[in-house]
């Protein structure tokens, strides 16, 4: 017995199951039974990311062409990498969404939509800053700190920031400035 890789064209999606659907074109838009997408980890630790309907996708196929697996997807002349530098790890989502790190600048970047939101949750883990130079943070509203220690700050304290100056209005565990 023999398979074949094949490309195709995911046409449904089962998201709940891992798997889709696909036609190949080059098999008169023939369409595949569900077939499972193959993913980085499945048991203990888990990834997930499904293709989109439409998405090019490759597949190991039998000798039939009646069961297989959808190895991933491929980029095309229509749908391009989003970087030419090998140096770089992107990702990109349609929302406008994306992630990118260049191990050559040594450089990370996060970027969300408007509108959009990041939660970071640690459950009582530790969570430390360490940095050599400056942090800096803009907001276009207040800035609030929250701990369950001693103040750092006093009331009547100024405070600096590219938004402009302001004073330490109240404080205790719970730090706003305004």
């Amino acid at each position: 017995m023999s398979g074949a890789f094949r490309v195709g064209l995911v046409k449904t999606l089962d998201a709940a199951s891992g798997r889709v659907r696909v036609t190949f074109p080059d098999r008169d838009q023939m369409e595949s039974w569900w077939l499972p997408v193959v993913f980085a980890k499945t048991q203990n630790d888990k990834a997930y990311w499904m293709p989109d309907v439409g998405e090019q996708v490759v597949c190991l196929m039998d000798e039939y062409d009646e069961d297989g697996a959808v190895l991933g997807s491929i980029y095309s002349s229509v749908d391009t990498p989003p970087a030419a530098d090998p140096d770089k790890l992107m990702w990109n989502s349609r929302d406008g969404a994306s992630f990118s790190y260049d191990r050559v600048a040594h450089a990370l970047q996060i970027a969300l939509p408007g509108g959009g939101a990041i939660n970071l949750t640690a459950n009582g883990a530790a969570i430390a800053i360490d940095t050599s130079g400056d942090i800096t943070i803009t907001a276009g509203g207040q800035v609030k700190l929250a701990g369950g220690g001693a103040p750092i700050a006093r009331v009547g304290d100024a405070t600096s920031c590219p938004a402009g100056a302001g004073q330490i209005v109240a404080g205790s565990a719970k730090v706003t400035s305004g």
